[in-house]
């Protein structure tokens, strides 16, 4: 003890800085140098004598300063203390492998769990590992010591756990002062294991405080409950049950849990307010900003937690740990599926009260759900651009798998360049190419991040409500020509406008249609429109929008999809994070499916905004049929007034919502197959369909004295039901069919004369 003239402390924050006040106030004789990461921390230490980020309004010695340079902090110390995040640990213990030898002495602070190449490794072993001259030299400090109450000189006891005796003791004299007392241990394990695992049931108790009907009592059972899942966990790693029982193991969880200083019960309390909160109505200010710097407003509504819990970090370790090895502990797994995996805060509540129905309450416990955000429905989605951008470069990331795509970045460049040889130069600007062209490991990230840009500046709407209005006005003013002075065009409906209607009111509606046409997503938006029912940004094929004008179209509410691109990783992530962020942001949608590629962009969109934004989405399956095949007479308002002359029926299904998926794992995965099934089921067959069915099942020719037989047949075995009956249908669809040239009827024969077109229809019908 005598020897040591300098201590170095690596990491800045509460704790590590209350410790170094601490020595430097109990031995002044001694040199404390914190390392910090952020060059703030640094000046206001060395100028001001006050770590102002992370413990403000204490004064330190003056024999305490502060460093950017991990070398200068440690150069010349006799004794190191690690204090800086568990998910760092590893990194920072490998640049101070080459700066200190053995004979450094060498503690940490930090709770927590190390997560190395899948495997699980408590703190004193990932340093170890990253450092071996330090094997079984390294000290564990531990116990109830918050960091605003040692600051304060408080009384505290700790616990300084380590094998080797010298350095446990030089370690547990440079922390004894006046008001915190030491307590030397061999068991390491035990003071470190112990210290990590109260962290998540702190993040419990926070979570319940700020909950329902939850008080002191719940509290009481959780930390009950708590301490036996601490105790079978500390015996996968040796340590014994009275051990736990010490102040580093129970001493701290009731210390943690109940404490008003307690970071991990903060985060808990404030991720249970974020879940209480149902929605985001703006204010009258938020509302004059938005028009004026919508990407403020955007910016709070996504804010996360941005401090610091060690327990959500030291959750999913144990999860996996608790898993491998057979270990019962219910509570924590409940917290770890609301924090992690969204799980209604309920299955927490009902846990802790009867830790045994877990696994009945976890398969009948939805996501936790906020009502519908409300205020952003008339932004322009250009504002979620930056935002867009972001997320996109972070889902690809630089990285050895991609999250999303499970690819690497070589996988993910040669995709990038496939696509930029698939689309052909011409089609591409000059800035997308010549990123593509030049992107390497080198400049991997900042390289995704452009293309995200260009990508999300092509996809976005414009909206306006004005040219909405005016847009479709014009559309209906071509249908009214269609329909009174050619006789022919028709929008007619049928479906649960009503429900839709209702569903807008608490959850965000998405409505989604299979691809016929170009212009299938603008005839179902000027139907939404019509009646009153909630409208959307809605999807506009790249073929509509360069025959029309993609500005106008835009600032409809459309935003442009080339469903030919979605080979390209970037484009297809932007596309997803499009849908995401705008249903996650309260605004509807209206996106068309193309059925030969699935739409997995779409549903991993659905998904990621229910888990990640916690919204309720609304899935509307919306069905178009048509009389006649489609003939798109040219593109522009020549194709928009050639189908508008076509008969064109849309139904709208009853709203699906998404949280009643997200029960059972997995059980989201489903939701293609159920819309397409309901697709099949509800849309709209004209009689015509059924007759060339049955005319290319029996070879293209048929005796009309037979013809209604067959029908009545075909009907009595379909499971659908149809609109008209067999007498009528069959009527109807002859004359439908003559009409259209499609058959002759000769001497009681009836012969196909069209058989492309027959298909087409007899196709209408699986």
């Amino acid at each position: 003890m005598d020897q040591i003239k300098k201590v170095a402390i690596i990491g800045a924050g509460s704790w590590g800085t209350a410790v170094a006040k601490d020595i430097a106030e109990s031995k002044p004789h001694i040199s404390v140098q914190m390392w910090a990461y952020e060059k703030s921390v640094v000046s206001s230490i060395n100028e001001t004598c006050e770590n102002a980020d992370f413990l403000p309004g204490i004064k330190l010695p003056p024999n305490i300063t502060a460093t950017n340079s991990m070398k200068e902090a440690v150069d010349d110390a006799q004794a190191v203390i690690l204090a800086p995040p568990s998910k760092v640990v590893y990194d920072i213990s490998q640049k101070l492998a080459g700066l200190i030898s053995g004979d450094v002495a060498v503690g940490f602070l930090t709770k927590g769990f190390c997560k190395i190449q899948n495997e699980v490794l408590t703190i004193s072993q990932a340093i170890e590992r990253a450092i071996p001259v330090l094997a079984g030299k390294v000290v564990a400090i531990s116990g109830p010591s918050h960091a605003e109450e040692v600051s304060r000189r408080f009384h505290t006891c700790l616990n300084v756990g380590g094998q080797y005796a010298e350095t446990r003791a030089a370690m547990a004299r440079l922390l004894d002062s006046e008001y915190v007392q030491c307590r030397e241990t061999e068991d390491i394990r035990a003071v470190e294991v112990g210290g990590t695992l109260k962290n998540p049931a702190a993040i419990a108790a926070g979570m319940i405080s700020a909950l329902p009907r939850c008080g002191d009592n719940l509290s009481g059972a959780l930390i009950s409950e708590a301490l036996l899942e601490m105790i079978r966990l500390g015996e996968l790693f040796g340590i014994k049950p009275e051990r736990m029982m010490d102040i580093s193991g129970l001493g701290d969880l009731v210390a943690t849990a109940l404490s008003v200083h307690s970071r991990n019960r903060r985060f808990g309390s404030d991720i249970a307010g974020q879940i209480m909160k149902k929605g985001s109505t703006l204010n009258l200010m938020d509302r004059i900003i938005l028009r004026l710097r919508p990407e403020s407003v955007i910016e709070r509504m996504s804010e996360k937690l941005h401090y610091l819990a060690e327990g959500a970090y030291a959750i999913e370790p144990l999860i996996e740990l608790a898993e491998a090895k057979g270990v019962s502990i219910p509570v924590y797994r409940s917290l770890y599926e609301v924090l992690l995996n969204k799980k209604d805060p309920s299955l927490l509540v009902e846990t802790i009260k009867n830790p045994d129905r877990f696994d009945e309450l976890y398969f009948s416990t939805k996501i936790q759900i906020t009502s519908r955000k409300k205020g952003l429905e008339k932004i322009r989605g250009r504002a979620f651009r930056e935002l867009i951008t972001a997320r996109t470069t972070e889902e690809l990331q630089f990285r050895e798998k991609n999250r999303l795509e499970a690819k690497s970045p070589d996988e993910i460049m040669k995709l990038l360049r496939a696509d930029r040889d698939a689309a052909g130069r011409g089609r591409m600007g000059q800035a997308e190419l010549r990123l593509i062209d030049g992107i390497s490991r080198d400049n991997y990230n900042d390289t995704i991040g452009g293309l995200a840009g260009i990508y999300a500046g092509e996809v976005t709407d414009n909206y306006s409500t004005v040219f909405k209005w005016a847009c479709f006005l014009l559309i209906g003013f071509i249908e009214f020509l269609n329909l009174f002075i050619q006789r022919r065009g028709k929008i007619t409906l049928s479906g649960r406008l009503d429900e839709i209607r209702k569903a807008g009111k608490q959850a965000t509606v998405i409505y989604v249609s299979g691809h016929t046409t170009p212009f299938d997503s603008l005839i179902a938006a000027l139907t939404i429109f019509r009646k009153g029912m909630p409208f959307p940004r809605f999807f506009i094929s790249s073929e509509a929008a360069s025959s029309m004008s993609a500005r106008v179209l835009k600032m409809c509410g459309g935003f442009v999809v080339d469903t030919s691109r979605l080979g390209n990783p970037v484009y297809r992530e932007v596309i997803r994070q499009y849908i995401s962020i705008i249903a996650g942001h309260g605004v509807p949608l209206l996106y068309v499916i193309d059925r030969s590629t699935g739409g997995d962009e779409f549903f991993s969109a659905v998904k990621d905004s229910v888990y990640k934004h916690g919204v309720e989405l609304a899935i509307v399956p919306v069905e178009l049929s048509y009389l006649r095949k489609p003939a798109v007479l040219g593109l522009g308002i020549s194709g928009v007034s050639g189908i508008l002359a076509n008969v064109v029926h849309l139904n709208f299904s009853r709203p699906i919502y998404v949280s009643e998926y997200t029960r059972v794992p997995h059980m989201i995965e489903g939701l293609p197959g159920i819309i397409a099934g309901i697709w099949e089921k509800e849309k709209k067959i004209f009689p015509h369909y059924v007759l060339c069915k049955i005319l290319r099942d029996r070879g293209y020719s048929v005796r009309q004295g037979d013809l209604l037989g067959l029908v009545k047949n075909y009907l009595n075995r379909s499971a659908r039901s149809y609109d008209y009956s067999p007498s009528k249908l069959t009527r109807k669809g002859l004359r439908f069919l003559e009409n259209n040239a499609i058959i002759r009827v000769e001497n009681g024969q009836i012969t196909v004369i069209d058989k492309e077109l027959l298909s087409y229809y007899a196709d209408g019908i699986s």
